[in-house]
């Protein structure tokens, strides 16, 4: 019978801003999972060592790496480094066992995964993108997909409008706080009846609660 491969794990831990990119405690975090049996993916030793590449070079190799493995081992320090987040958040996707580094024990209080990656968007504007393109490829784009063209999605929530304003469209009626919150949420249910959104949900309910503050209930 042959004996079964070790396990591979990949170290992650902050670098930027600490002396000598914090190679040591990769190096005798490395030398701690040898010893106790793993193979070990130590990103301190690619490119020889060198710290003047691109990020994204680096990015790139760790996350190959990272991705042949069964389990991370988390340096100190981890949750303030931008990559090392990023890996955990890989790690977690691709079910790899999180331990401590140091202990080399599973990882306590592991935070959840909070990132939605079907959740995430555009936030900055393109290269040299004007704001008339900017609103341009939103509308056809991702909000399109998710509220429908926009006289469907307007027509909905017009006509739960019509029955919360009808005693408003008159002269001499004023629209009051109260209206502003129940129309809000007659959108969110317009979008939600389209397409499934969380947020939908969650801004559904946090229309509900500033009604009740209006109110005077909260």
């Amino acid at each position: 019978m042959t004996q079964a491969e070790p396990k591979r794990v990949y170290i992650a831990g902050p670098m930027t801003g600490y002396p000598d990119c914090n190679f040591a405690a990769f190096h005798a975090a490395a030398e701690r999972l040898a010893r106790a049996g793993w193979k070990v993916l130590n990103p301190a030793e690619n490119f020889g060592g060198r710290k003047d590449l691109p990020r994204e070079v680096y990015l790139r190799l760790d996350l190959s790496m990272l991705a042949q493995c069964d389990a991370i081992a988390m340096l100190p320090g981890w949750e303030d480094s931008r990559g090392a987040k990023l890996e955990y958040l890989v790690a977690r996707e691709l079910g790899c066992t999180i331990i401590d580094a140091f202990t080399l024990r599973p990882l306590e209080n592991t935070p959840a995964a909070a990132v939605a990656l079907h959740r995430l968007r555009v936030v900055e504007p393109l290269p040299d993108e004007s704001i008339l393109d900017e609103a341009k490829r939103i509308t056809e784009g991702v909000r399109r997909a998710e509220y429908g063209a926009p006289a469907d999605d307007f027509g909905r929530a017009a006509y739960m409008w019509t029955g919360i304003l009808a005693s408003k469209l008159r002269e001499g009626q004023a629209i009051s706080a109260m209206d502003i919150p129940l129309c809000m949420v007659a959108i969110k249910l317009a979008r939600q009846s389209h397409h499934h959104k969380r947020d939908n949900l969650v801004d559904i309910a946090g229309y509900a609660r500033t009604a009740a503050m209006v109110a005077g209930e909260e």
